[in-house]
């Protein structure tokens, strides 16, 4: 338990001093990051389940979610490819998994990755490493960057 509190404390701290969030907010064992700039509101979770960290992006905005997804299908590109774009650009050693794309029980959409932490010997610095790859390849998706 000490560990998954140390490494929600790295991570939080990560994010903080990006400044790439809006705000911080630890609620229960997750960690939720306000985007910046979206045209709605939208949050980068980090939790975890088991022994498995995870990182997603959720809305509740039906619009946004589908400019995100506008914008894969036109580039070509798929959420993985993009994150593991902003991953070795980092230097970070692992790829992205597959990104789940659902519309949960609580009618939020979300894109939800596992963080990739295979050899890795800090877990909090991996998760943190990967949320901010995360937030750059989605904060220039369709209006995460602003729009109407």
């Amino acid at each position: 338990m000490t560990a998954m509190i140390d490494a929600i404390a790295t991570v939080r701290d990560r994010a903080h001093a990006s400044g790439r969030f809006a705000s911080i907010d630890l609620d229960g064992h997750a960690l939720r990051c306000r985007a910046r700039d979206a045209a709605a509101e939208a949050w980068y979770v980090v939790d975890r389940e088991g022994d498995a960290w995870f990182v997603a992006l959720h809305t509740a905005d039906r619009w946004l979610s589908e400019s995100i997804e506008g914008d894969m299908l036109e580039g070509r590109d798929s959420a993985e490819e993009l994150v593991d774009d902003e991953l070795v650009e980092v230097g970070f050693p692992n790829r992205c998994g597959k990104v789940k794309h659902f519309r949960d029980d609580a009618k939020t959409y979300v894109f939800r990755a596992e963080v990739p932490l295979s050899g890795l010997d800090d877990a909090g610095t991996g998760v943190a490493t990967f949320l901010l790859a995360f937030e750059a390849a989605f904060g220039q998706l369709g209006d995460m960057a602003g729009g109407d």
